[in-house]
């Protein structure tokens, strides 16, 4: 599944990100590192691990087996015709190296299929585990999957699991970013998804999302290198924090649509994907805190030949109401907004990225023909209200990467992104395209 993110509905999926940035003058030893990006517009470390791993499990590693070059093209249209019919069967094991979370791995065993065998419209489901450690003391697992069937008319996506997971937490807005300072965050508990569309027109989806998160945050005394007492700036990382610490549980329903033109979701040459959605955390509902939280997101992709596309996205995000859990604000750097930033370094109530990307691939019969190439650049920025975003704080980035097709039917990408932004650079690896 974008891509997180790894963006659930997307089609893209972020499977691992390994970061680094010019350490700051200030105390710890890392940058934010919220592990396997922000999917469906949620940032907590835990959500976005279940998410993306939901979709990263269906797409992780290699064909099929070949056809031997001797067989007859009869013999190798009817063993990929067969082939097709039961689907792949997928691993995708991918090193973490964070200063952040440390070293590990993240691995992912999935299963991409067609719902029905009649079915030639809709795109092949997804399904899957995975899970993540590291010499931090992360750990995590989740299961999920996502569903395309009656001719694309229906689009499901289910994903939960459990995971402890170790990052950092810099401070809120624009000079938190700047400044460098965080304090070590240990986020435990569980976390379920499910989504649910029907397509009401052509292209266009409507449906509806349930989500329900039970954690628990708190400081990492073992790996705090702070002085005591804190210095004043750090203070304010504190103070800002210490209202979401301990257990509590957000649970959120809220309306989703889609418009949907692209050729295919794994690599599009053209088209259109606009979604949007609002997710409604309410106590009716038994979540601790009331909030809004509203996306808006939309790429165009041109083909500029046979082996050239052009993407363009642009997006936006806004968290409103009295008490908006940190996890649940707008967090710039995951789901590819933007590459070149670490995620968790900036985060606000407000936020925006717009970036293009060029993406070329290899002549098929040369023997470089699995290989591609990109190279992508853009801006954003946060702020607590929008019309706060000042041209002076705008973010950019840019960047390239080198892709590498995995399977055939489908044009499944593994891929490698370094990315600078203005305080340091990522290294990014993943399954799928960035957006």
């Amino acid at each position: 599944m974008a891509s997180n993110e790894w963006q659930v509905a997307s089609g893209t999926w972020q499977v691992a990100v390994v970061s680094g940035t010019r350490t700051p003058k200030a105390l710890p030893l890392a940058t934010c590192h919220w592990p396997l990006g922000r999917l469906c517009c949620q940032k907590t470390a835990i959500l976005s691990f279940l998410f993306a791993v939901a979709g990263s499990t269906a797409l992780a590693q290699t064909e099929s087996t070949p056809a031997d070059r001797n067989q007859s093209g009869e013999a190798q249209n009817e063993k990929a015709e067969k082939e097709e019919k039961r689907g792949e069967f997928l691993v995708a094991p991918i090193p973490i190296a964070s200063p952040t979370i440390g070293t590990g791995l993240e691995w992912a065993l999935g299963y991409v299929f067609p719902f029905s065998r009649q079915d030639k419209i809709s795109p092949h489901s997804v399904a899957g585990v995975g899970g993540l450690f590291t010499d931090n003391g992360s750990r995590g697992i989740a299961g999920g999957g996502r569903l395309y069937f009656k001719q694309d008319k229906y689009r499901f996506t289910v994903a939960g699991g459990n995971a402890k997971i170790n990052a950092d937490f810099t401070g809120i807005g624009n000079e938190a970013g700047d400044r460098g300072l965080f304090l070590p965050l240990t986020t435990t508990g569980s976390a379920f998804i499910t989504e649910s569309l029907v397509r009401v027109r052509k292209s266009l989806y409507l449906g509806a999302r349930f989500q329900y998160r039970d954690l628990e945050l708190r400081l990492n005394q073992e790996e705090s290198t702070t002085a005591e007492p804190p210095p004043p700036p750090l203070n304010e990382v504190i103070d800002e924090i210490a209202p979401y610490l301990l257990r509590q549980r957000t649970v959120a329903v809220g309306p989703r649509l889609q418009w949907d033109t692209r050729d295919t979701p794994y690599y599009p040459h053209r088209g259109v994907f606009l979604e949007t959605g609002i997710d409604l955390f309410t106590e009716a509902l038994g979540s601790k805190f009331t909030y809004q939280y509203y996306k808006f997101a939309l790429n165009k992709y041109t083909s500029l030949g046979d082996r050239q596309v052009l993407a363009v996205r642009g997006m936006g995000c806004a968290a409103a109401g009295d008490r908006v859990p940190l996890y649940d604000l707008c967090l710039f750097g995951t789901s590819g907004d933007l590459r070149g930033y670490a995620g968790g370094r900036y985060q606000d109530r407000r936020m925006f990225a717009t970036q293009a990307e060029y993406r070329l691939t290899m002549p098929p019969k040369k023997v470089l023909g699995r290989f591609g190439v990109v190279a992508f650049g853009g801006f954003g920025g946060v702020a607590e209200e929008f019309s706060e975003i000042a041209w002076k704080e705008l973010l950019p980035a840019g960047g390239a990467g080198i892709r590498f097709r995995l399977t055939k039917e489908d044009h499944i990408n593994f891929r490698i992104d370094y990315a600078i932004g203005t305080v340091g650079h990522t290294l990014s690896m993943g399954v799928g395209e960035a957006f």
